[in-house]
């Protein structure tokens, strides 16, 4: 098997990572590369674990998204999902999980549960722990409510799956990671993109992700903004938000998106070989933003 090569690739998350702090950037997508490797360096194997951490909040999305996911799924094979017993099996394999991670399992097996919380031995009460399970119930019990699922389901099958889509999209160039929670034609003919929600949300941060989604729709499936319905779902409220887009602010999303690359390429020692240095990204001043960072045991050791 040939080895793996780290090749520049854009993503939300990513971006974000690189506004935040640029040490953490490097630590994330280069310091730790390989670190999955039976006979790499004990210094990259510990960057590579403190990467797969998740702060509880995260953990709790993922645990929504994936749910919804599966129910997704079974709705799509024509079988109805028992909503009370399934929402008890999701929150049983929650707690597994958080039993897996406060074990330090990950240290040994980086791909499983790995909290920030444990890691860092953060104090927290119980009662912390039992609103995060009670938070995702309700947006799972929410979710089941939904006048827009009841739409879904209405519609056939053959419709709204896009399992087969490609969630990498060549953007000038560059990869770049982006693709819908979930989409679906409906009855007018129209492409609705899904954002699935689960806490509350940067407006910002939002309109650029919907944006990212209309150019998807746009330059991987061939459908115009004038025929795509953008819809954020908060499943904690729940609300649901549809908006719309043009041609003119998706040459906004593009804009960004080229200013984005070019800036993190800047810092590149080899941008055409995606070569990084430490000594080229510097470390953030808001020790806020340190406190909650992965890295902080080995950036940061005096926090």
């Amino acid at each position: 098997m040939p080895e793996l090569a780290n090749e520049f690739s854009w993503s939300r998350s990513r971006d974000n990572t690189f506004q935040d702090c640029k040490r953490r950037y490097y630590y994330h997508y280069y310091g730790s590369w390989g670190g999955w490797e039976a006979g790499v360096s004990a210094e990259i194997r510990r960057l590579y674990i403190l990467k797969q951490l998740a702060s509880r909040q995260m953990w709790a999305g993922r645990i929504v998204h994936d749910a919804i996911e599966m129910a997704l799924q079974i709705f799509q094979h024509g079988r109805d999902v028992p909503v009370e017993p399934f929402i008890a099996d999701v929150i049983e394999r929650m707690r597994g999980e958080w039993r897996s991670s406060r074990d330090g399992r990950y240290r040994e097996s980086p791909k499983t549960l790995a909290l920030f919380e444990h890691e860092y031995a953060v104090d927290l009460k119980p009662e912390v722990w039992k609103m995060l399970s009670r938070n995702v119930t309700t947006c799972l019990h929410n979710f089941f409510r939904l006048p827009l699922l009841a739409e879904i389901r209405r519609t056939p099958a053959e419709h709204w799956s896009i399992e087969h889509w490609s969630k990498v999209l060549d953007f000038e160039g560059t990869p770049i990671w982006i693709a819908p929670d979930f989409g679906f034609w409906t009855d007018a003919g129209r492409l609705a993109l899904i954002d699935w929600k689960t806490g509350g949300a940067d407006p910002e941060a939002a309109a650029f992700q919907l944006g990212c989604y209309a150019l998807y729709a746009q330059d991987m499936l061939g459908v115009e903004p004038a025929r795509v319905d953008l819809i954020e779902v908060n499943l904690r409220e729940p609300t649901v938000t549809p908006h719309q887009w043009d041609a003119a602010r998706l040459e906004e999303i593009r804009e960004r998106l080229r200013l984005s690359i070019r800036s993190m390429k800047a810092y590149l020692a080899d941008p055409v070989a995606n070569v990084a240095r430490i000594d080229g990204f510097e470390r953030t001043e808001e020790l806020r933003i340190c406190r909650w960072c992965n890295f902080r045991v080995v950036c940061r050791p005096e926090l």
